[in-house]
This record gives structure tokens, sequence and C-alpha cells, in this order.
């Protein structure tokens, strides 16, 4: 396979780790403002709640249309405007009068911040392979965890200075920074001669291909049960800190923080511990250690939970829940080279589409317990756990037909 003539140099990795974080700024600045937001606009926080939803629907529907325009028009073009449709739909959540107007807003920011999660993923797979790209999908997502390291912290300062609103100015001025950086120095990695016409058949051989590939799928489902394992604790950690622990917003700002500190530990531990034992051998252990802090998670909120057993459980599972993203991504697009950025998108649906469904479900016994959140978390790592065993099953079952294929040719 011809790749482009771009490497993957630190330069490039940075920005497209920045790039990264956008989508979870996005998706969380505004979580320690859901009761300002909810009381403003008249509606319960369980309302405002769906704008997460709203927001995971809408990168779910970009990421499977964003994915193949990135194979067929280039990867620059496409993160460039998504950036723009960004912009365009922060301003009209600043300005929302209503509900279903804010709902509506964050469907359109989810369309646009999708382009950058498919062009990254592109990207790293047109110009890295193997263990390589599995260190870079590491990195990455040491980076991303920036992300929801800074939102919360933002989010609330702006808060302070001028309500909710304010919050989503200043991410729009975020945003337009983002796209100047994007303009000015990021390549375009995918070669003319390498682009697929945008067609509605080879589009759905390419999902086709891709979903009927057992290892590819189970990878990408391993992916997508954990990325729902963490976004259901996103959607309910505002309330865990501040009704169930007794935390105020600032103290919910800190421990959001320290669980994305956990994250992006994870991810730069996984980056060498990746290039020496294997994409596969990380994702095993990262599910393993997750499940174990779920069901410690568990335990401590069907008690009384404190603030520290909170930490230690969740930024233990946060953290090798980042290996499971990091090495899963790797393994799935590692199958996906035929068509990167189809392979990109179908991974991201998977993953947003997911998480739609799961992160509402932390708050269904109400805003004064955690263990409903502990006890989705937990059953989605189990499944990821079942997606990962299949995918590697099969890719054992290939091998062994593979060299009883040469033993019996050679004999």
């Amino acid at each position: 396979m011809p790749r482009s003539g771009h490497g993957l140099s630190p330069g490039l990795l940075a920005v497209l780790g920045l790039l990264m974080t956008l989508n979870p700024i996005t998706a969380s600045i505004y979580l320690p403002a859901l009761g300002a937001i909810a009381d403003d606009l008249g509606v319960s926080i369980a309302v405002v709640q769906l704008a997460l939803t709203g927001y995971y629907l809408g990168v779910a529907v970009g990421v499977m249309f964003g994915g193949p325009l990135t194979d067929a028009l280039g990867r620059r073009s496409v993160l460039l405007v998504g950036l723009g449709v960004l912009a365009a739909a922060t301003v009209a959540v600043a300005l929302a009068p209503a509900a279903p107007i804010l709902i509506g807003a964050r469907v359109l920011q989810g369309l646009g911040s999708s382009t950058a999660i498919v062009v990254v993923r592109a990207i790293v797979s047109d110009v890295a392979r193997g263990r390589q790209a599995a260190r870079a999908f590491s990195v990455l997502m040491g980076i991303l965890a920036a992300g929801p390291l800074v939102a919360p912290l933002l989010g609330t300062a702006l808060m302070q200075l001028g309500g909710w609103r304010t919050i989503f100015v200043g991410l729009l001025v975020v945003i337009v920074v983002y796209l100047v950086v994007a303009g000015m120095t990021v390549p375009e990695t995918l070669p003319v001669a390498r682009r697929a016409p945008l067609r509605l058949a080879p589009l759905l051989r390419n999902y086709r291909r891709l979903l009927g590939d057992v290892p590819f799928a189970g990878d990408a489902a391993a992916v997508a049960l954990a990325f729902g394992a963490l976004s259901v604790h996103v959607s309910a950690s505002s309330f865990i800190a501040q009704e169930v622990l007794g935390t105020g917003t600032w103290g919910y700002a800190i421990l959001y923080a320290c669980y994305a500190v956990a994250v992006m530990g994870g991810s730069w531990l996984n980056a060498p511990l990746a290039g020496r034992f294997g994409p596969r051998r990380m994702l095993v252990a990262g599910q393993g250690v997750a499940l174990a802090a779920a069901v410690a998670f568990v335990v401590v909120a069907a008690g009384r939970p404190t603030i520290v057993g909170y930490l230690v459980v969740v930024m233990i599972g946060s953290a090798a829940m980042s290996s499971v993203l990091a090495n899963g991504t790797a393994l799935g697009m590692s199958r996906a080279t035929f068509a990167a950025g189809t392979g990109a998108a179908l991974m991201g649906c998977l993953q947003f589409t997911f998480s739609a469904v799961v992160s509402p479900l932390g708050g269904v016994a109400g805003s004064h317990t955690a263990l409903p959140t502990a006890l989705v978390m937990a059953g989605c790592l189990v499944a990821s756990i079942g997606a990962g065993v299949v995918a590697a099953a099969s890719v054992r079952r290939t091998r062994r037909r593979a060299r009883a294929g040469v033993t019996d040719v050679q004999s």
C-alpha cells in the first residue's frame, strides 16, 4: 500500500493531538452549568442532558458522512469545512432562546466536530502502520485528555464571568484558533491517485467489507463499548460530584480534572508499552484493569461513597480505558487501510451512537446515587472484553489457516 509523502513528524502529531482535544472540549465545557441552563430555559436538568445526547448523535452521523468524504475529497478540505460548521453552530448555541433550539444546535456542533475525529485517525493511518500507529494513537489519547482536563475548569471560569452563554462565546474563540492553526499546519496526506469517488455503491461495499471483517468489527465494538463506559461517567459526573459527594461547582471541576489526568497518564504509559508488547496484549490488559475498577466502583457506589473512594476507582478505570481506546483503535484501523476514512467513520459512528444511548442511563435512578453509573460502566466493559475476544480468536484462526496453507504448499 503506497503511503503519503508526509511522515508522522512530532510537529504533525502535536497538531493532530490539539485537534483531538476539540471534541471533548466541545462536548463537556458546559457541564458545570447544567443547573444554570435548566433554570434559565425553564426545563429540567434531564432535558438539558439531552444536549449531550444530541451532540453525540451529531458526531455519529457526521463521522459516517465525513469519513467517506475524506476518502473522496482529501483530509484537509473536509477538516476546514467541518470546523467552520462547528463555529457557526456554536454561535447558535450561545444565542439559543429555548431548549429545543439548544439541543438542535448541539447536534450541529457534533456534525462539525466529527470531521476532526475522522481526519486525525485517517491521517495517522495514511502515514503510519503497526506499532508506530499504536504508539501514535496512545500519544493522541494522552493529548486528547487535555480536553476534559481543561473543559470543566474553563467552563466554570467563563460561567462565573458572565453566565452560561459566556461559556459558548469562549468556546467560539477556541474553535476559531483551532481553525487558524489547522489551516496553517495540517497537510494533505491523501494523494489524488488514492482517492475514491464518492459513490453510494462502493461506499456500501466498503462498509459491508469492514463489518464483515470479524477482527475489525470486534475491535471497533470493543472500543465503542469502552467509550460508552467513559461517556456514561462523563454524563453523570456533574451530579455525582455535586449532589452525591457534596462538592460545589469548582469541586466538580477539580474532580473532573483528576479524571482527565488519569486518562492522560494511562495513554502516555500505554505508548511505550504498546510498542514493546503490541496493541493486542495491551488491549486485553487494559480491559481487565478497567473491569476490575468498575466492579470496585459498584461496591463503592452501593455503600456510602467518599471523594477518595470515588477518585481511586474512577482514575484507575479511566487510565485503563484510555489504553483500550488507543489499542483497539490501532487494531481496528490496521484492518481498514484500503479505506482509512471510511474505517475511521465506522469506528466513530459506533462509538458515538452507543454513547448517545448509554450516556443518560447514569441518571435513571435520580441524581442522589452513583450506582446506575457504576453498573452501566461494568456492563459495558464486560461486553467490550467479549468483543475483543471474538476479534482475537478470528485473527488466530486466520493465522492458523495461513500457516496450514504454507505447509501444504511446501509439502
